[in-house]
């Protein structure tokens, strides 16, 4: 004959009756609760590879600033360089500097003939017989004037003598000129710039 829950001892009446209520808790802790330990469990995986991809993100940003920061000095470094040695002849801007810097130094330039050009191995020498005249002191300011000129120059050949009877073409000389120089003005530029274009004196 079956028995009710009366006729168990009371302990056994208690146990049931805990079991009984602990039953709704558990379904509702499987079905409902579990699940949001279990997602939270994979955020936490995804928030830590997040993070580590993020520190990794972070590392390559201060490496790129750092290689832009890099590219910006040396792109700097290599106009100057260009400037000193260009890409290409640039025989009108040398032309230019040349008698701008001896009007400043009181010097006339009386001859300025292109000579054919000097090919090495990575750059090109284009050589120019230059006479000109003027006194000792501003024939010596012009020579210290081109050499702190950002275009690099180099004087060869020089020889000193008497301010007239040398140049092309007749010109008067001033009393108060005391030398004359012949020379060659050699500047440079870069091998791949290409051929030199021929050059005239400014009228």
């Amino acid at each position: 004959m079956a028995k009710g829950l009366k006729d168990y001892p009371p302990a056994a009446q208690v146990g049931v009756l805990c079991l009984l209520a602990l039953l709704p808790v558990a379904v509702v802790f499987y079905f409902y609760v579990y699940p949001f330990f279990d997602q939270r469990s994979t955020l936490d995986t995804q928030v830590t590879q997040l993070e580590d991809k993020n520190k990794k993100n972070q590392a390559f940003e201060q490496k790129l600033t750092e290689y832009r920061t890099e590219i910006a000095q040396i792109s700097s470094q290599l106009e100057t360089l260009r400037s000193m040695v260009p890409d290409q002849p640039a025989t009108d801007e040398f032309m230019k500097m040349v008698f701008h810097t001896a009007s400043d130094s009181g010097i006339h330039v009386r001859t300025f003939v292109p000579q054919p050009p000097v090919t090495k191995d990575y750059y090109v020498e284009q050589p120019f017989k230059v006479r000109l005249d003027g006194t000792y002191w501003a024939l010596k300011s012009y020579f210290e004037r081109l050499a702190k000129e950002q275009r690099i120059v180099s004087v060869t050949d020089l020889t000193l003598g008497s301010p007239s009877g040398g140049g092309m073409g007749s010109y008067d000389v001033s009393p108060g000129e005391s030398v004359g120089a012949d020379c060659l003005l050699v500047t440079y530029y870069s091998k791949a710039g290409g051929r030199p274009k021929p050059a005239s004196p400014p009228r």
